[in-house]
């Protein structure tokens, strides 16, 4: 039998041991009032002590190949585009997961084709920020010829339509074949930040909003580049 002194002794071990550990005070009391779980809440610990490590991995990653790609040389390319038609669906995306973009894209043309539009030019996407700071709605559009007379229907989403003014433009050109030059979403991030600093040096103001990322399409009709593209006033 473990005496009075023994267990004060077995205690204030136990404690300090969870504290070095790295388990809060308010965990460390709970976890002493229940010693026949203590290996769970040391494991719970270690389990979200690899979660966190994890994360900082991946943002030390993303940190390291953001500032790479900000060393790349991007050219900045002006243009005067005419007035566009687009028809375009809402989808809404949780934390950039932006390989769902061919979807949206081929039911879209699949039901513009059937409505008997024609798509006057390659597909193009923009961000639009929603009360969620996670979640993003993406537009994911085709120009068309004509405006549609008729509301395009595609069941379980929105579909919209508009027209982009005749307009001036910036754009950097991502080669989605190199991925030196890519680097996936990092690039579009420092190819807007070459732009922006272009505008800048050239006394421009850009349209708040107005950023798209535009495919680029080889003769055959696959994609081979992507083009960010800001509007200029």
């Amino acid at each position: 039998m473990m005496r009075i002194g023994e267990f004060a002794l077995a205690s204030g071990l136990t404690v300090k041991a969870l504290r070095n550990i790295g388990l809060a005070l308010d965990t460390v009391v709970e976890a002493s009032s229940n010693p026949h779980y203590i290996n769970s809440f040391i494991e719970g610990h270690r389990a979200h002590v690899a979660d966190e490590r994890a994360r900082q991995d991946a943002d030390a990653a993303q940190g390291s190949a953001l500032i790479d790609s900000l060393e790349l040389d991007y050219t900045v390319h002006r243009r005067s585009m005419p007035a566009q038609h687009w028809v375009g669906i809402q989808h809404e995306i949780r934390d950039l997961e932006l390989e769902q973009v061919q979807s949206p894209l081929a039911t879209l043309q699949i039901a513009l084709t059937e409505a008997g539009h024609t798509i006057s030019g390659p597909w193009w996407t923009t961000l639009r920020q929603t009360a969620e700071a996670e979640v993003v709605e993406v537009l994911f559009c085709w120009p068309t010829a004509q405006m549609p007379a008729e509301p395009i229907g595609i069941s379980g989403t929105i579909v919209e339509s508009g027209t982009l003014p005749a307009r001036d433009e910036l754009f950097v050109t991502l080669e989605t074949s190199d991925d030196d030059s890519d680097l996936g979403d990092l690039g579009a991030e420092a190819a807007q930040v070459a732009m922006i600093e272009q505008a800048n040096a050239d006394g421009l103001k850009l349209v708040h909003g107005s950023i798209r990322q535009v495919g680029v399409l080889a003769d055959d009709g696959t994609p081979e580049a992507i083009e960010l593209v800001i509007a200029i006033q």
